[in-house]
């Protein structure tokens, strides 16, 4: 029987405009970033905010937090990459991106590195002491609207929006800075990618209305799942590497089995888009963000 996921816990009004992005934390805190320009940090086992960090001067686009829990990072239409530290609440760097070259961003698995998607197409890696620009992937011209490291920190992949005939997935080698893999299966701009937990396996979500499982290591695109009747925004991998998140423009959360390559559950609590989901480390609970400015939480049953 499939594991259940109940909701637990909903934050209606968590921010005062839609919320774009969710990251949760190994120290247990949920970090959201809004178009109220603000980023708010919550306790993940209570729903209670914990703090909110102001700087960004437009709505924050993406967030994503540090493995060791004390740092986060967000992306704005400002164009700034903002670093926060998360003990202290209050920031600890401020890199200005340049127009539209930080769309969204996500942190290395060492925490050295902050790797962002640019509209120009390419991924940029920042040091995230320094601020500095250390590197960049080169893309193919079209706007990279989400990125990912592998958990093993060997790859970097971003989705890009679509052209005439598709949107495309492009997978890099870190260590070497080259193309690694394409992956062309989507018709249209790819909103979401993630990783499984061991590196295999590259998820993402677009326009479409479908999610794509891909291999990583060897370049194929395995399975296609369809469910949503509108774009999917997010999706997410639990740390076991057998859920898949994802949230959608038609205001549902499903919930997939990548063993039994199924949906086992819906999630229709939000009446907005669903722009944000997040696991927890265990991979017992999950979070979901929407523009209906709400928060829920969803656990299994055991949890």
């Amino acid at each position: 029987m499939p594991t259940q996921f109940l909701t637990t816990l909903t934050k209606e009004n968590a921010h005062a405009d839609g919320i774009w992005s969710a990251a949760w934390s190994s120290k247990n805190q949920l970090v959201t970033g809004s178009l109220d320009n603000t980023v708010k940090v919550w306790n993940a086992d209570n729903g209670e905010l914990t703090g909110t960090l102001t700087g960004h001067h437009l709505g924050v686009n993406s967030v994503d937090t540090n493995v060791e829990g004390t740092l986060a990072v967000s992306t704005s239409l400002d164009s700034q990459i903002r670093i926060w530290d998360l003990e202290k609440l209050k920031a600890h760097k401020v890199i200005d991106a340049g127009s539209v070259q930080a769309w969204t961003a996500k942190f290395s698995p060492d925490s050295k590195h902050i790797a962002t998607g640019s509209s120009s197409g390419d991924i940029n890696q920042y040091n995230v002491e320094t601020g500095e620009k250390v590197q960049t992937f080169e893309g193919r011209g079209k706007f990279s609207m989400c990125v990912a490291y592998s958990p093993n920190g060997e790859y970097v992949a971003c989705g890009t929006e679509a052209s005439s005939d598709s949107a495309t997935v492009l997978l890099f080698d870190v260590a070497t800075g080259k193309l690694r893999s394409t992956f062309k299966g989507h018709a249209l701009t790819v909103r979401s990618i993630a990783f499984s937990a061991d590196s295999t396996k590259l998820v993402t979500g677009s326009d479409d209305k479908r999610i794509m499982i891909h291999d990583a290591v060897h370049g194929d695109t395995i399975r296609t799942l369809s469910g949503h009747s509108a774009w999917v925004l997010s999706v997410a991998v639990s740390s076991d590497g057998v859920h898949v998140a994802s949230g959608s423009s038609d205001s549902k959360v499903k919930l997939w089995d990548l063993v039994a390559d199924q949906c086992i559950d819906t999630m229709d609590g939000h009446n907005d888009q669903v722009w944000g989901l997040a696991w927890n480390k265990q991979g017992n609970k999950f979070a979901s963000a929407s523009d209906d400015k709400s928060i829920k939480y969803y656990s299994t049953t055991s949890a």
